[in-house]
C-alpha cells in the first residue's frame, strides 16, 4: 500500500518539481498558440496619447508617441512600441489605445545573441507556415508575447508571456542554446 502511494505522489509531484503541472488541461502540457489566447475586439478610433509616467518611459517618449499613432498592434487595443538598446537588443512598452496607460514590458533589455530555441520556435510562423525569428512575436487578436533573448542579460532562452490588461504572467521558458554551425 506504501509504495502505491509513494508513486501516486511521484506522478503528482514530479512534474511540479520541474515546473509542469500534473493536470492534463494545464497550459504547460498544451502546445501555445495565438489563436490559444484571444483578445477582445479590436479598437476602432483615434488613439489616446501615451501618459508618460516614468523617467525611462520619457526617455523613449518619441518612439513611445510615434508607435501609439500607429494605432494597436497587440492584444485588441494596445501597441507594442519597442526599440534597440544596443546591437541585437530590444526595450519595450504597452500603451493603451483607449486611455493612453503605458506599462512596462516582460523584461528591461532584451539582447538577443546567435541563440538556438529549438522547440520554441515550431509555436510562431507565418501566414505562409514559414518560420519566425523575431525578437518580439505578438498579434493584434491575441494576448500572448513570445520573447526570444536574454532578458535583461541572463537566462537565455524563448518566454511565452500573456497579457492580462495591466502585466505580462509567465506562461512558459524554453531554454536557448547557441546555434549550432
Amino acid at each position: 500500500m506504501g509504495a502505491i502511494i509513494l508513486t501516486v505522489m511521484a506522478l503528482w509531484l514530479v512534474p511540479m518539481l520541474l515546473g509542469q503541472s500534473a493536470r492534463p488541461d494545464s497550459t504547460a502540457m498544451k502546445p501555445l498558440s495565438f489563436d490559444a489566447f484571444p483578445a477582445p475586439a479590436s479598437f476602432h478610433g483615434v488613439p489616446s496619447s501615451p501618459v508618460l509616467r516614468t523617467a525611462g518611459q520619457r526617455l523613449f517618449r518619441t518612439r513611445i508617441r510615434k508607435a501609439a499613432r500607429e494605432g494597436p498592434n497587440f492584444a485588441g487595443h494596445y501597441t507594442v512600441a519597442d526599440w534597440g538598446c544596443g546591437t541585437a537588443c530590444e526595450s519595450m512598452v504597452v500603451v493603451d489605445a483607449e486611455t493612453g496607460a503605458v506599462y512596462e514590458g516582460p523584461f528591461g533589455q532584451l539582447p538577443n545573441a546567435l541563440l538556438y530555441y529549438g522547440d520554441a520556435l515550431r509555436y510562431d510562423r507565418d501566414g505562409n507556415g514559414n518560420y519566425l525569428y523575431d525578437d518580439l512575436s505578438y498579434r493584434l487578436n491575441s494576448r500572448l508575447l513570445i520573447a526570444r533573448g536574454c532578458p535583461n542579460f541572463k537566462n537565455c532562452g524563448a518566454y511565452f508571456f500573456e497579457w492580462t490588461g495591466s502585466e505580462f504572467k509567465l506562461l512558459r521558458k524554453i531554454s536557448a542554446t547557441p546555434e549550432p554551425r
